[in-house]
C-alpha cells in the first residue's frame, strides 16, 4: 500500500507539473496576442494618421491659394517697385532689375545708386525695380534672394521714400555668394536704419510679398532679359561694355536724356550705342 500511495503522489506532482507548464504556455500565448493586438492597433493609427496628413495635404494643394498679396496703390500684375515721377508724366523710365545675391548689382549700386536716388528725390526720372529671385539658389539657406526681395516690397509698402536707403543698407552688407546670406534680424535691422516701422517686422515674418516675387516680378524680369544687373531706359537697354559699372555713366545718359540731348554717346541704345559710349 505504501508504494502504491508513493506511485500515486509522483503521479500526482508530475500531473501538476504538466498543468503548471501547459498555464504558462497559456500565458504566453495570451501574452504574444495582447502584444500583437497592441502592435497591430499602433500601427494602424499611424496609418490612418499619415493617411488622413497626406489627405490633408492634397486637399490644400487642390485649393485655390487666393489672390497674390500686392503693395497699396499696385495693381495686381504690375512687376515692379516706382519710384519719382508718375509713370504717366513723361519722364524718362529707367529699369533696374536686380537680385540681392547678385554681386555685379552690388557694384551697379556703388557706381549709380546714389545718383539714381538723386533723380528720384527730383522726380526727374521715373524708377522701375524688378526684384529677382534666381540667385536663392546661390545661398545656402536657399532662399535669401526671396526673403530680401520680400523684405523691400515690405520697406516700400511702409513708405516709398525708405526704399533706396533700403536698398543701398543691402548692398554695403551684401553677403557673399554661396552663404546663408543675412537672417531676418539683420534684414530687419537694415531696414530700421533706413527708417522703415515695426510694421515691417511682420511683413517680413509673414512672406506677405513672397509670391509676389516668385510669381510676378521675377517671372517678368526672366521674360524681359534673364540677367542681374540688367537696366534700360525708355525700354532700351542700357550699359554694355560694362559701362553700367562706370561711376557717372548713367548720370552723363540720364542729364543727356533730359536736356533734350538723346545722342548715342553712352544714351538709352541697344549693345552697339553702349558700347560706343564706353569707348
Amino acid at each position: 500500500m505504501a508504494a502504491s500511495g508513493s506511485s500515486q503522489s509522483a503521479a500526482e506532482r508530475r500531473e501538476a507539473q504538466r498543468e503548471a507548464l501547459r498555464k504558462q504556455r497559456q500565458a504566453e500565448l495570451r501574452r504574444q496576442r495582447t502584444v500583437r493586438t497592441i502592435v497591430i492597433a499602433a500601427i494602424t493609427v499611424v496609418a490612418l494618421v499619415l493617411v488622413a496628413g497626406a489627405g490633408f495635404l492634397v486637399y490644400r494643394a487642390a485649393q485655390p491659394e487666393g489672390p497674390v498679396a500686392v503693395p497699396k496703390g499696385m495693381s495686381t500684375d504690375q512687376p515692379y517697385l516706382t519710384l519719382g515721377a508718375p509713370e504717366d508724366s513723361g519722364a524718362p523710365v529707367v529699369e533696374v532689375h536686380l537680385d540681392f545675391m547678385c554681386p555685379f548689382c552690388g557694384e551697379f549700386e556703388q557706381a549709380n545708386g546714389v545718383d539714381l536716388a538723386q533723380f528720384v528725390d527730383d522726380e526727374s526720372i521715373t524708377l522701375n525695380l524688378v526684384l529677382r529671385n534666381f540667385l536663392d539658389t546661390n545661398s545656402r539657406s536657399g532662399d535669401f534672394s526671396t526673403r530680401s526681395a520680400n523684405a523691400m516690397v515690405c520697406v516700400y509698402e511702409d513708405n516709398p521714400d525708405n526704399t533706396l536707403a533700403f536698398q543701398k543698407l543691402m548692398f554695403d552688407n551684401q553677403p557673399t555668394e554661396g552663404s546663408a546670406g543675412l537672417d531676418d534680424d539683420e534684414i530687419f535691422d537694415l531696414a530700421q536704419q533706413a527708417g522703415a516701422s515695426d510694421e515691417v517686422r511682420s511683413c517680413m515674418r509673414g512672406s506677405t510679398y513672397d509670391r509676389w516675387v516668385d510669381e510676378v516680378s521675377d517671372p517678368y524680369g526672366k521674360e524681359v532679359d534673364n540677367s542681374t544687373p540688367f537696366v534700360s531706359i525708355d525700354g532700351e537697354s542700357w550699359g554694355g561694355n560694362n559701362m553700367m559699372y562706370e561711376p557717372g555713366a548713367l548720370k552723363a545718359t540720364l542729364t543727356e536724356r533730359l536736356s533734350g540731348d538723346a545722342s548715342d554717346s553712352g544714351g538709352a541704345s541697344d549693345a552697339g550705342g553702349a558700347s560706343d559710349g564706353g569707348a
